[in-house]
């Protein structure tokens, strides 16, 4: 154990200005950025906002990013089963996905597994509440900033999706938790921190 130490990726944002993404159909919606292989776990995403929408009808759902053959397959997966209020955006500039982080009521990261998770910390940096898997090392960059499902179980992620979305209250508290959640990944903290590894290392 004393030969390994943690530096964690830093999850400090850049911000530019931000520009309107104008051709989305519905104004309400909860948001997932990044690619679609099936260990995002994006269908049964697709699924659970299907679920709410019984509570919610006009929830959307906005999926960012470029389209590939896994996107496709998501796309003509809702498709077929007549899904409703789904919309991908395919690639979209940079100032465009990080308006849409500050329109979204909630961002939705059920991945099965990551070695990281930096968009929910691009979320969190923006202000956006932050629902996500349990899974893999999320709890654990995540902290007590967002708030938590069992990404194979559909109905809970519509439950704790749900519970976020008709609270205001937790919302704006969820907000506050991300900021500073957000401000211990900074540049600053992940070159000290590797600095001090190689003055250690150096000085055996």
């Amino acid at each position: 154990d004393e030969k390994i130490s943690v530096v964690y990726e830093s999850g400090e944002v850049l911000k530019g200005e931000l520009q309107p993404y104008n051709t989305l159909p519905f104004s309400d919606f909860i948001m997932y950025v990044g690619q679609q292989p099936d260990y995002k776990n994006i269908r049964r995403l697709m699924d659970a906002h299907q679920l709410l929408l019984a509570k919610n009808p006009g929830l959307g759902l906005v999926l960012v990013g470029r389209m590939n053959p896994d996107t496709i397959a998501n796309q003509k997966y809702a498709v077929s089963r007549g899904y409703k209020n789904i919309h991908f955006t395919g690639f979209i500039p940079d100032e465009q996905r990080d308006w849409l982080f500050t329109q979204a009521k909630a961002y939705v990261f059920p991945s099965l597994m990551e070695g990281f998770g930096l968009p929910p910390l691009e979320a969190m940096s923006y202000g956006t509440p932050v629902i996500s898997s349990n899974a893999s090392c999320l709890p654990e960059v995540l902290g007590d900033a967002a708030e938590y499902f069992n990404p194979t179980n559909i109905d809970e992620m519509a439950q704790v999706i749900q519970t976020v979305l008709a609270d205001e209250t937790l919302r704006k508290d969820m907000t506050t938790r991300g900021y500073s959640q957000v401000a211990k990944y900074s540049w600053r903290r992940m070159a000290e921190e590797t600095h001090a590894i190689y003055m250690q290392v150096l000085s055996r």
